[in-house]
């Protein structure tokens, strides 16, 4: 069975103008052009952190992160790298992160995605997955209660879908019916564990929808253009008032959990029935009267743009051995009260 034979025709879901779908292209470069770098330079011994690659699901965290406005909120996941740059952070600045750069998101703390933006609206991600659900619930409770026109969005995937953070998060957005937005990447595995053996019911959609009455609209995530309308939608439903709202997207992870993973287990048959999202909108574009110089033209563009930022971060220093404690001891608490 194709991808497309298991998601129903969307109905009344907004046209995409052929601008949007440029810039969903350009961010799915992005997203595919730096994890290709940070993929080898990983194999290089030059990243001393884990790697997770979105190589196969570069269209939903593009299309989910242009869907937003820009007071909005998203607690993006290790795979959501074209999210990042939808809410315009910049490529050498995830490039030095995982460069271990001292003027780094982290301050040379850390070698993968373990970073935020706040002044992009852009949650810091944790590693225990699963545990942003209630994270955005909260966030958004924070814009209902103070009568504010926004939205939190987060993502996740099959194997959280088992964790007690996902299951309550749902719940208390369902009770307090606040404008959040959840997404799920059904890749078909949690790390190597097939998602028919850690539920009885595979379809995400049907069970948020049945378990805590949550609207679910079920996508293609290999079409970037139908996730970027499917998203709108969600945003403008949960802006308008009408309570949380959730997308799963039906991809495949290309590359393994992480980097030291070889993926194995996904059998050549799975795979053929996924096509490459990035290519898929390229052909999208050539139909819709795109020429092919300027399908080429965006892609040299992307290609120059994470060149450009790999070799600002390169280039930035190491952090300095002296700060190593900064951060991680507080000398302003003072000692405690001393009981008579």
């Amino acid at each position: 069975m194709h991808i497309e034979d298991a998601v129903e025709p969307a109905a009344d879901l907004p046209e995409v103008e052929r601008p949007t779908r440029v810039a969903l292209f350009r961010l799915m470069l992005l997203q595919r052009y730096a994890e290709d770098r940070i993929l080898a330079r990983y194999r290089q011994g030059r990243i001393s952190g884990s790697v997770y690659t979105g190589r196969g699901q570069e269209g939903v965290s593009a299309a989910c992160g242009l869907a937003l406005g820009p007071d909005d909120v998203v607690a993006p996941l290790n795979r959501e790298l074209a999210c990042h740059f939808a809410r315009g952070v910049e490529v050498a600045h995830v490039f030095r992160n995982f460069l271990g750069r001292g003027n780094g998101p982290s301050f040379g703390r850390d070698g993968n995605m373990h970073f935020g933006v706040p002044e992009r609206n852009v949650f810091p991600l944790v590693s225990m997955l699963g545990c942003l659900c209630p994270v955005a619930v909260g966030a958004a409770l924070a814009f209902k209660r103070r009568g504010e026109a926004r939205v939190a969005m987060t993502f996740w995937g099959d194997g959280a879908m088992s964790t007690g953070d996902v299951h309550e998060g749902l719940g208390l957005a369902g009770v307090l019916d606040v404008p959040v937005v959840f997404v799920i990447q059904s890749h078909r595995f949690a790390y190597s564990t097939p998602t028919e053996r850690q539920m009885r019911n595979t379809n995400i959609a049907e069970r948020i929808e049945r378990g805590w009455s949550i609207p679910c609209v079920r996508v293609d995530g290999t079409d970037a253009i139908a996730v970027y309308a499917a998203a709108v939608g969600a945003v403008t439903r949960a802006r308008s008032g009408e309570g949380p709202q959730a997308l799963e997207a039906l991809t495949l992870r290309v590359h393994g959990h992480a980097a030291h993973d070889s993926a194995l287990y996904v059998s050549d048959e799975l795979r053929a029935q996924y096509g490459d999202p990035v290519e898929r909108l390229a052909a999208r574009l050539l139909l819709d009267g795109l020429a092919e110089g300027e399908v080429a033209a965006t892609r040299e563009a992307a290609e120059q743009e994470v060149a450009a930022g790999l070799a600002e971060a390169e280039a930035d220093p190491a952090p300095d051995p002296a700060t190593l404690t900064r951060g991680v001891y507080s000398s302003a608490i003072g000692r405690p009260a001393r009981r008579r």
